[in-house]
């Protein structure tokens, strides 16, 4: 008996076959698609990591670079105005270069840190171009007296005082109350960089117009006492220069900025026990903080100068203007009747000034040539000001840059701000 098969069944086996290819294909599909997902994901975190590990870096300086990375704050959504660069070459400092780490090491932490201090990002204070005011603060001025439009935009200008322009006349540092601020040439872009609790005074520029110099309350054993530090304008680099139970004040800069004199008073035990104030002026290194005692007096040391070559300190004592070559520490008798202020210095060094009277209204300098050592004061010069000058603190005059006049800076009682030119006569002595 013949069965012949029906033409359904014979079709069924290749379908079956057709049916188990494609299967094991998809699998096969499936299990590269899986595979390729894992090595793609592996390569990129390798890709990654390369990236953010350049060869032979370790991962502690990562971590490192991660710290020293500067942190995003509200100063860095300034509006587009003020966000422009300074200008090439005037960029604020931002790291202490090795210099600056030789002072850290030299003079380590402050002894009596100063509170509330706030760096600032140095985008908060832009180089801007100096207006009018950086003119005026080079001594072109169209007359005797020019009122100075300091655009202020934090401060009240009643309210500052301290006032210094920069050699550069690019910046000005300013206190406001127990704050020390730092602006551009003609007050805008001002900002507080730095405060303290008992108080800040006499900030003044390094000669680069790089660092700033003040002194700086203290208690020291229950006892009142100022201490010299120095900063940066964007308010990093802080080191504390002198330590100790002394009112050290009115810093000034060597003209190779490495060193810094200043004024002191101290209590002196005498071998019988008993104890009195002496006054000093001191001379500090900043490399290695070792101090000289330059001049010493029962009376009131204060105010010293540099002389340009660096060869000579001007100081006052009571009302009278001395000086003290400091290779021999010989002193002289400059001028009398100071009324207050540091000497002015010329700029080759030939003559020096000082305001003699502060009141009424009047304004009065002399000079002293100091080309031959046997002359005497040569002249006085005065200028009237009865509107414009306020009350306060003998300013400090400086010569401009073409020697022909002497500056110096008041404020009237409205907080106006005035430049003062006096006119200079040849100090042949």
């Amino acid at each position: 008996m013949v069965v012949q098969r029906s033409g359904r069944s014979g079709t069924d086996e290749p379908r079956k076959r057709w049916w188990l290819v494609a299967a094991v294909a998809g699998v096969l599909l499936v299990a590269a698609a899986v595979v390729s997902s894992l090595l793609g994901s592996n390569e990129a975190a390798d890709d990654v990591e390369s990236a953010a590990v350049a060869p032979g870096t370790s991962a502690e300086a990562v971590s490192s670079a991660e710290d020293a990375a500067p942190v995003t704050t509200a100063a860095d959504d300034e509006a587009p105005g003020d966000s422009a660069p300074p200008a090439s070459g005037d960029e604020p400092i931002e790291s202490a270069s090795e210099s600056d780490t030789e002072l850290s090491e030299a003079f380590g932490e402050p002894e009596h840190p100063v509170s509330g201090v706030e760096p600032y990002l140095p985008s908060r204070v832009r180089l801007d171009e100096p207006g009018p005011p950086a003119a005026v603060c080079r001594g072109v001025l169209p007359a005797q007296r020019v009122q100075v439009p300091l655009s202020f935009a934090s401060t009240k200008p009643e309210g500052v005082d301290h006032l210094s322009w920069s050699p550069d006349c690019r910046r000005m540092v300013f206190r406001a109350g127990s704050t020390l601020w730092v602006a551009n040439g003609d007050g805008t872009s001002d900002q507080p960089f730095l405060t303290a609790q008992y108080g800040l005074n006499a900030p003044v520029w390094s000669p680069d117009s790089q660092w700033i110099a003040f002194s700086q309350g203290a208690v020291v054993e229950g006892e009142r006492a100022s201490h010299i530090f120095m900063i940066l304008p964007n308010g990093l680099g802080l080191a504390q220069i002198t330590h100790g139970s002394v009112l050290d004040q009115d810093p000034t800069w060597s003209p190779d900025e490495g060193r810094i004199a200043f004024a002191r008073r101290m209590r002196v035990t005498e071998a019988d026990g008993t104890s009195r104030f002496e006054h000093r002026i001191v001379v500090v290194d900043l490399l290695d903080g070792a101090e000289q005692v330059v001049g010493a007096s029962g009376g009131w040391l204060s105010a010293p100068s540099w002389s340009p070559d660096g060869g000579a300190i001007a100081y006052r004592i009571g009302d009278e203007l001395r000086m003290v070559q400091l290779d021999d520490l010989s002193e002289s008798l400059l001028l009398t009747g100071v009324a207050g202020g540091r000497g002015a210095w010329s700029a080759d060094g030939s003559a020096i000034a000082a305001m003699r009277e502060w009141s009424d209204g009047l304004a009065t300098a002399a000079i002293r040539s100091l080309q031959d050592p046997t002359a005497t004061e040569n002249f006085t010069v005065t200028v009237n000001a009865p509107g414009e000058i306020g009350s306060g603190s003998t300013p400090t005059l400086r010569w401009s840059e073409t020697g022909e006049h002497l500056l110096f800076h008041a404020t009237d009682p409205r907080g106006g701000h005035w430049i003062y030119r006096l006119p200079t006569p040849h100090t042949d002595g």
